[in-house]
């Protein structure tokens, strides 16, 4: 090749392409103020301005406390046991209401033989309460009563542990019939067998009158639950003198 051989023109450049007008720069940035300033109306200014920004209490400037749930469980403490009144006055009551008195005024109740024999509580229903005094707590807080019990039947003893002292039997002897009984149901006893005092005189229907002339316990005797114990009289009628021993006869047989 020729150095010195003219170089040939370039071929002419095309004419520019003509965008179309919503691709010009500058309608672009016309609409991206037109929407910026129409988020501005619906939403507020997020510097605080009229419509409220978001985050922010309507009518105050301060940001609104967002409401996260907690992961915390809340958890209700334990409610403590009311502390219980003065222990009820349970001397006298029987085992099984004396319990339920008891725990109606937040006192658990524990047993024992009152008396020098130290048997078991098995029927509440069998048992009175002679002694009661306070026995401490349980584990599960509660105070307790330890309560001196003996048998319904049974009359308390002098002081808890110590033997029970049954009545007596009373002297009846001279007394009416009607007055025996009372002088030994004062005292527990409820059976009474009247008998003639002589073989030979029947005794009448209606022994009222007549006069006990010899009983059985006798005077003074220990007894032990009288209300199942049973008294023998010997019974002279009201115009009979006593004979010096039972089973005797009013009229001697006549000498052969």
């Amino acid at each position: 090749m020729d150095p010195y051989a003219p170089v040939p023109p370039s071929p002419p450049s095309p004419p520019p392409v003509a965008r179309p007008w919503w691709r010009r720069p500058g309608f672009v940035v016309m609409g991206v103020l037109v929407v910026f300033g129409g988020g501005l109306l619906l939403f507020g200014d997020p510097s605080g301005g009229p419509g409220g920004g978001v985050g922010e209490a309507k009518g105050s400037g301060r940001p609104e406390a967002s409401a996260a749930p907690s992961s915390a469980v809340a958890t209700r403490a334990p409610s403590a046991s009311p502390t219980p009144a003065e222990p009820p006055d349970l001397v006298g009551k029987v085992l099984k209401e004396a319990r339920g008195v008891a725990d109606g005024a937040g006192y658990d109740v524990v047993t024992h033989d009152a008396s020098d024999r130290d048997d078991g509580q098995w029927d509440a229903d069998g048992w009175k309460v002679c002694f009661q005094t306070a026995g401490g707590q349980r584990g599960g807080g509660r105070p307790v009563l330890d309560l001196g019990v003996v048998r319904v039947e049974s009359p308390c003893p002098a002081a808890d542990g110590e033997k029970v002292t049954w009545p007596t039997m009373p002297d009846v002897a001279g007394a009416a019939f009607v007055r025996a009984g009372e002088m030994l149901e004062a005292v527990g006893v409820r059976k009474v067998r009247p008998e003639s005092v002589y073989t030979d005189v029947t005794l009448s229907a209606d022994p009222s009158a007549w006069r006990v002339c010899f009983q059985d316990p006798a005077p003074g005797r220990e007894i032990e639950n009288p209300q199942y114990a049973t008294a023998y009289l010997k019974l002279a009628p009201p115009d009979a003198a006593c004979p010096e021993e039972p089973y005797a006869r009013l009229r001697p047989e006549p000498t052969p």
